[in-house]
């Protein structure tokens, strides 16, 4: 077996037997060649063709080449190895603000040194999805209607191992692997490669780490600085003679959002503010109750209340109330947890500011 890493594609040179979802030569196929080529975010033509002619210029049976594509650049492909398994990753997501144009695609090349029976390599196919999905989960990665990111429609999976079997004589000599499943030492060992690899392929292309800060996680469910300080900027009512610049005014506050933001306190009440809002209230956990903020669900003020104190003390909470019953700006749309946690957030900011201002 022969790993080649090129600019536009990585291959995989060997002698396989092959289960994949690849785009070209897909099923269970004999290749002595598996391709991750990388073409344009933009591609739209033929997959078929162009296989058949970047084949041609080098030389390659096309019957014997399994072929996938992405958009996202080789140079950030990783290579995990475990025992019997190596696995090539290439992978990224979509930015919300360039859904268009930044590649949203995870490649996996799963190489097994070992005889796997089809189920097993079916085992493997199913192990490799459920650590790339447990990765996006790791990471925090969600879709714009807050749903766990699981994938994207053209991630590919390839499943190969060294075809052992060149002759009837040889057949008695290599066990057959039955079952692959998790359960198993090499289902095991599949499953920890992808899911380091993934989240290293992910950090490497996208910058994307498991204890990236609060403020990048909010604005990726489209809450952001700015927004947040215009909101609390719409209720701030000037005292008499008081001449502060408006702009200064702004500056001040964005500074001291970030750096209650980077205590892990404040941090940890915003994240359990949207984990409620996705996985209870969007989910129904909450029955009909959540459906439309009820009254006898108090706990997303008492997360409110928990964020303006903790940062502004007293004074914070009776401008948290201020802010929750009046709902400026993005208050207004944001879901049940997360209006009270961003309004506790304003609240407490704006009392601790002005305190010291």
């Amino acid at each position: 077996m022969r790993i080649e890493k090129a600019k536009e594609y990585i291959a995989v040179h060997g002698d396989f037997k092959v289960l994949s979802s690849a785009v070209y030569n897909g099923g269970f196929v004999r290749a002595t060649t598996i391709i991750n080529l990388n073409v344009s975010n933009d591609f739209n033509g033929n997959a078929f063709e162009l296989f058949d002619s970047f084949l041609a210029e080098r030389g390659l049976e096309k019957e014997e080449v399994v072929g996938m594509m992405t958009a996202v650049p080789m140079k950030n492909a990783r290579i995990i190895k475990g025992e019997d398994v190596t696995a090539i990753i290439t992978a990224g997501i979509s930015k919300r603000s360039q859904r268009s144009k930044s590649p949203s695609t995870v490649n996996i090349i799963l190489l097994v040194d070992k005889n796997l029976s089809q189920s097993a390599m079916a085992n493997a196919m199913i192990v490799a999805t459920e650590a790339k999905t447990a990765a996006f989960s790791d990471l925090d990665v969600h879709t714009e209607k807050g749903d766990l990111f699981t994938g994207d429609a053209t991630d590919s999976v390839a499943i190969a191992c060294k075809s052992f079997i060149k002759n009837a004589a040889q057949f008695a000599e290599v066990e057959e692997e039955i079952f692959a499943g998790k359960a198993t030492k090499i289902g095991k060992t599949i499953y920890k490669v992808v899911r380091e690899g993934v989240k290293e392929a992910l950090f490497r292309h996208d910058e994307l780490s498991v204890d990236r800060p609060i403020l990048t996680r909010l604005a990726e469910r489209g809450i952001h600085l700015k927004d947040m300080v215009s909101t609390a900027l719409e209720l701030y009512v000037a005292v008499e003679e008081e001449d502060r610049d408006e702009e200064e005014l702004k500056k001040k506050l964005e500074e001291t959002i970030r750096k209650e933001c980077s205590d892990v306190n404040v941090a940890l009440l915003l994240a359990s503010a949207f984990h409620m809002d996705e996985g209870e209230i969007r989910k129904g956990r909450a029955g009909k109750a959540g459906e439309n903020d009820a009254t006898n669900i108090v706990a997303d003020e008492l997360i409110g209340i928990d964020i303006a104190e903790y940062i502004g003390g007293k004074k914070a909470l009776f401008n948290f109330f201020y802010y929750d019953t009046r709902k400026p700006g993005i208050l207004g749309r944001l879901d049940v947890f997360m209006d009270d946690a961003i309004g506790g957030l304003i609240a407490g900011c704006m009392s601790k500011m002005l305190s010291n201002y």
